[in-house]
């Protein structure tokens, strides 16, 4: 059983309604905007080494690239949920069109369930979390 630190707050999930934009774009600043305004009440700051998921949903179609999606994000997390980017040493971001699959939502957080319910468009659902101390490759 690993002993975790005081300070490593459990996760945090939250959604923004709002589709991922690329770094730069006009729509940017709007993507950065909402992503602080849903963190902002979080009012928690984790410290690291942190784990950063970025799970975009999306219907129909999207030209954005997964890899497009994390820099945006991350820049709207810095200095909200976390002080530096070096603290993320483990991003994964993922596009899931709500058309073509499935969503398993056992142990799914509840602000996904609602998300899934009441968003009409596309939404990001963001989970900052402590990355594991062990390194596996399964």
């Amino acid at each position: 059983h690993h002993h975790h630190h005081a300070y490593a707050t459990a996760m945090i999930e939250f959604v923004v309604p709002e589709k991922p934009r690329v770094q730069g774009s006009p729509s940017d600043k709007q993507l950065r905007d909402k992503v602080q305004q849903a963190a902002q009440h979080l009012d928690k700051r984790l410290d690291g080494p942190l784990r950063l998921r970025i799970d975009y949903f999306f219907r129909r179609t999207t030209d954005l690239d997964a890899d497009n999606m994390i820099q945006p994000i991350q820049n709207a997390l810095k200095k909200v949920l976390y002080e530096d980017d070096s603290t993320v040493v483990d991003v994964c971001a993922r596009k899931i069109n709500l058309d073509e699959r499935t969503i398993d939502l056992d142990g799914a957080p509840e602000c996904l369930r609602s998300a899934l319910e009441e968003q009409e468009g596309d939404f990001v659902l963001i989970t900052v979390a402590p990355a594991h101390s062990e390194v596996a490759f399964a």
